[in-house]
């Protein structure tokens, strides 16, 4: 395995590495980018279509002015889906903002993601993040075993939690990943699709989905309401990371 050096422009550098093979242990990837032992994990899952106003408004102020700010004032490190579309897209114009204090690491299908020097993917890669795992694939959802392998070797020696918003079937095979790994997740209410349908059935309503009902049942999940103000977003992700509340 290689390092290479995406150049989104002469301000925004990433280091990538590009996996052959979903066999290669993590411990292996993350010893090849370098990366540092973090002081804490944050994972961003979720959608990646297109948002209407005025949601996308309201998830823009959440995950820029809550989330963005959060892990640049605590130098915690998070790993995302890494394109630059929907709720990742929108978070990377908050690292834009607050900057980067810890590796931010996005993980990606190869052959479908594009970006400067590699044109023929579909979806762009986010220009703040650090780093890139880009693994083989042929559909969206092939990156994922991979992600939870990086997520469960970085976890052992600090603590993390998952914000999840929106999202679809990846979404939720994300979440049964997280309810194996016995992870705390911070559920965006108001965001739509799988997201709320979960929060639907904590609250007692049917789902067709039975994995949405035994996510409910089974998985450590804290709801937070996009209504509420970006601050409390960060309070709720500093008490869970136990970096200290402000």
């Amino acid at each position: 395995m290689m390092t290479q050096t995406i150049e989104f422009s002469a301000a925004q550098k990433a280091t990538a590495l590009r996996v052959a093979g979903k066999d290669i242990p993590a411990d292996v990837i993350l010893a090849a980018l370098d990366m540092p032992r973090p002081r804490a994990l944050l994972i961003l899952n979720g959608g990646t279509a297109k948002l209407d106003e005025p949601l996308q408004s309201h998830l823009a102020r959440t995950l820029q002015d809550g989330l963005a700010r959060v892990v640049a004032e605590e130098q915690i490190m998070v790993i995302t889906g890494g394109t630059d579309a929907g709720i990742f897209q929108l978070f990377g114009q908050g690292l834009a903002r607050y900057g980067r204090t810890a590796p931010c690491i996005g993980v990606a299908v190869a052959d479908l993601a594009t970006w400067p020097g590699h044109p023929q993917g579909e979806a762009p890669l986010e220009p703040h993040h650090s780093h890139f795992v880009l693994v083989e694939g042929k559909s969206w959802g092939d990156e994922t075993q991979m992600m939870y392998a990086l997520i469960r070797t970085l976890a052992q020696t600090c603590p993390s939690v998952t914000v999840f918003a929106s999202g679809g079937e990846i979404t939720i095979h994300e979440m049964q990943m997280n309810v194996a790994q016995d992870r705390p997740m911070i559920f965006l209410a108001g965001s739509g699709r799988a997201t709320d349908a979960v929060l639907a059935a904590r609250a007692g309503e049917a789902q067709a989905d039975t994995r949405l009902q035994q996510i409910a049942e089974q998985g450590q999940i804290f709801p937070h309401a996009i209504s509420e103000p970006p601050a409390t977003l960060a309070n709720v992700i500093r008490r869970a990371l136990a970096v200290g509340e402000r």
